[in-house]
């Protein structure tokens, strides 16, 4: 039925072709074919995602617990408080969760705070950071025998650190954004200031941390338009690229850079709608515009297209391969989608789950479930017949698991 399909398919495009010619005007396009083994191959496995079960995880209301990912296709990792903790911070225990999803199993506990704990993509690692009073001790956990390893130590009387400690994509490279604090006290206060020591032009610097290699490298930033308000950097897979984002003030930009020599050089920007961004390739990324619309670039042809539109937010898989993405529709009603990609569009899109807005999304290793934290969306008729407010008050975690 496939090789039909083809064999009337270069005869149809002839069609178009010749009566689009009718309609007035040159225009030049460039049509691939794929061959009819390609073709094969692309239809093979490909269909609409569909829901097989529905897991609602035992995760507590309290605001410190997070869930951190997936450990592998089977199980995901979160961070509890101690029940006798009594708020110290080195209090937490690393927790596991496995089909079918009903009961915790106690890891080992994390010294590091708990706001900034980062699972590698492959589930094999923890970076975290540690507050002391030497400074901020940037630190890589091992999940397999709980080995310690420290990056690097941010002393405060030398450096700020301004971003979260963020993963590359093949669990290899730890990237986050630094300042100098040096101040200038050599020709006294300046007028209209009470401060003596004065802050001359911080230098914003990128330090990435080679989890193969053991050590971490230092790029001041240059071409960066606004250095006083970056929040996040994210390494391409070859160590070679970044993305930034870029805060002003009443406007948030993305911004790709390349790794030249000594320094990090910016080669591109472009408003964003959010802080959401991810690598494709080394040579492709995606991001949020301003008006919902997932945009790719690619920095070969600096080519910008559009992938979908009306976006609340989205998450790759860990291969690209396919994307997860929220919508509000005309009723207001927010509806989790996925589909794949494949080249400039997104196919078989399918609704997965509705009325959650989702914080975090996480596909698993094998592209076969989809773990969500996200708020319950209760509509407004229900809002004024009920003003009191939610006893379910924090993110809601749960797993799609699909057929």
């Amino acid at each position: 039925m496939i090789r039909k399909r083809f064999a009337g398919l270069s005869v149809l495009l002839a069609i178009i072709l010749l009566l689009s010619g009718c309609e007035g005007g040159l225009r030049s396009e460039t049509i691939v074919i794929p061959s009819s083994e390609d073709e094969q191959v692309a239809d093979s496995g490909s269909a609409p995602f569909q829901v097989k079960t529905i897991y609602r995880l035992p995760f507590s209301d309290t605001k410190d617990d997070q869930l951190l990912g997936w450990e592998d296709s089977g199980s995901v990792l979160g961070l509890f408080q101690a029940p006798d903790s009594k708020m110290r911070l080195s209090q937490y225990l690393l927790q596991r969760l496995s089909s079918p999803y009903e009961k915790f199993e106690t890891l080992q506990g994390v010294d590091a705070d708990h706001w900034n704990l980062e699972l590698s993509p492959n589930g094999k690692y923890i970076a975290g950071i540690k507050k002391t009073k030497d400074g901020n001790v940037l630190k890589l956990i091992s999940l397999s025998d709980g080995r310690e390893t420290i990056m690097a130590t941010i002393k405060p009387r030398h450096d700020l650190l301004l971003t979260e400690l963020t993963w590359s994509d093949n669990s290899r490279y730890i990237s986050y954004l630094v300042t100098d604090v040096a101040t200038d006290v050599a020709s006294g206060p300046v007028s209209g200031q009470t401060d003596v020591g004065v802050a001359t032009n911080p230098v914003v610097k990128m330090a990435v941390y080679d989890t193969t290699a053991r050590q971490v490298k230092v790029y001041p930033l240059k071409g960066l338009r606004n250095t006083g308000s970056v929040s996040e950097v994210k390494m391409s897979d070859d160590g070679q690229s970044a993305l930034i984002v870029v805060q002003n003030e009443r406007t948030l930009s993305i911004s790709m850079g390349t790794i030249n020599g000594s320094s990090f050089h910016i080669e591109y920007e472009h408003q964003a709608g959010g802080d959401q961004m991810a690598w494709l390739n080394k040579d492709q990324f995606v991001f949020l515009g301003t008006e919902g619309e997932i945009y790719e670039y690619d920095r070969r042809n600096m080519a910008l297209s559009v992938l979908l539109e009306k976006v609340l937010s989205f998450q790759l898989s860990q291969d690209r391969k396919y994307i997860a993405y929220s919508q509000k529709d005309d009723n207001d009603t927010i509806s989790i989608f996925a589909g794949k990609l494949q080249g400039n569009n997104v196919l078989y899109k399918e609704s997965v789950y509705q009325g959650v807005f989702p914080s975090v999304m996480y596909w698993s290793p094998h592209n076969d479930s989809l773990l969500v934290n996200g708020r319950k969306i209760y509509s407004t008729s229900r809002q004024q017949t009920n003003p009191e407010p939610s006893v379910v008050s924090y993110n809601q975690p749960f797993i799609i698991r699909f057929q």
